[in-house]
């Protein structure tokens, strides 16, 4: 189909079958150990959702389900289907949902999505050591967070910030303007009084209800404090690149892209859907929906990312900035070490009213 086909079914689907479904299944706050989906055609098995046993006040409001995005089919484009619940794979929501897209649909399970979360290694790669200057890659956070990436550096109202997700700088919306930001990050062995390099400036405050566009926060660098805004060391093949601005709006499935994070350090991914509308992210605060997101599998071995490289900065082929690392599964993706998603990066910079060092 056409991409403004598969865009406007994608739309229709989300709000006749997916959205409504959700709601039902997010009754589970009051129904305790299930919600019960009246949505036509559901019964039985596909019409539950399991939550183990735990207090009411801990369950999310917002629950995984299906992402609906597009990705490409030869020439044409279908509609990406991703199943956040192994067990929705053969449920009637699911065949609904292939049926209205005429078989033209790409289903993946992908299971649960987390935000890249970041967890101690015996080894200390330069990305997890103190960088000074500080470079794109490495590890970084908010002195109550454990350890993200530096995403890239930008400018906003006349002063130079380092950018990376809201749960790596503001802690989820749990940080004040003006905390401390150090490098590396506290899980890598930062420290408040030798280690902080910039203050909490700007974030997107996360919406537990509802959709969100971005996961992003902005830390300002301190003064005399230097950095390398455009060093992308090591990224392709061992060999450093330069970011060469900001890319194109529109990223096709299938175009190849790269990162540097601070704890896989520089892989090599191919997007594989985007404008993903209701991906379900788990953090702290419970589930996060997101919308309009990119999805990337990583060609090698291992996977694109993994937990602590939330708020790499991704580039294309060109080396332009392209999108924003935030979240993964550890499932899907053809080599089967799972699927990362990210924010577009346009949408990122005008949320925060920044532009990117060049």
């Amino acid at each position: 189909m056409r991409l403004d086909s598969a865009r406007s079914l994608k739309a229709e689907l989300l709000g006749d079958v997916v959205e409504p479904f959700a709601r039902e299944a997010n009754r589970m706050r009051s129904a305790g150990a299930r919600a019960v989906s009246t949505v036509e055609g559901l019964v039985g098995p596909d019409a539950t959702f399991g939550v183990r046993a735990r207090p009411l006040g801990a369950v999310s409001a917002t629950q995984r389900s299906i992402a609906l995005g597009v990705s490409r089919h030869d020439r044409q484009f279908r509609l990406a289907v991703r199943i956040q619940r192994p067990s929705l794979k053969h449920s009637a929501l699911v065949e609904r949902i292939v049926a209205r897209a005429r078989g033209e649909a790409d289903v993946r399970i992908v299971g649960r999505i987390d935000k890249r979360d970041a967890t101690a290694r015996a080894a200390t790669p330069w990305y997890q050591s103190r960088l000074r200057p500080l470079l794109i890659g490495g590890s970084i956070g908010h002195v109550d967070v454990t350890a993200g990436t530096i995403g890239a550096f930008v400018r906003a109202r006349g002063a130079v910030h380092i950018l990376s997700n809201n749960h790596v700088l503001a802690n989820e919306d749990l940080g004040t303007t003006g905390d401390t930001i150090v490098q590396p990050g506290m899980l890598d062995g930062g420290r408040v009084t030798r280690d902080g390099v910039a203050t909490l400036g700007r974030w997107v405050k996360f919406r537990t209800r509802g959709a969100n566009a971005v996961d992003a926060a902005l830390a300002r660098v301190g003064a005399g404090v230097e950095f390398e805004p455009l060093l992308l060391r090591g990224l392709v093949r061992g060999r450093n690149r330069m970011l060469a601005g900001l890319g194109p709006e529109f990223i096709d499935e299938g175009e190849v892209v790269y990162k540097v994070g601070r704890t896989t350090g520089a892989t090599r991914g191919r997007v594989t859907a985007f404008d993903l509308d209701n991906i379900v992210v788990g953090y702290e605060i419970g589930n996060v929906r997101f919308d309009g997101q990119i999805e990337v599998e990583g060609t090698g071995r291992g996977p694109f990312s993994d937990g602590g490289d939330s708020g790499s900065l991704i580039v294309d082929q060109d080396m332009k900035a392209v999108a924003l690392l935030f979240a993964g599964s550890d499932d899907g993706g053809r080599n089967g070490q799972g699927l990362t998603y990210a924010n577009p990066i346009h949408p990122v910079l005008a949320a925060l009213g920044a532009s990117l060092l060049s």
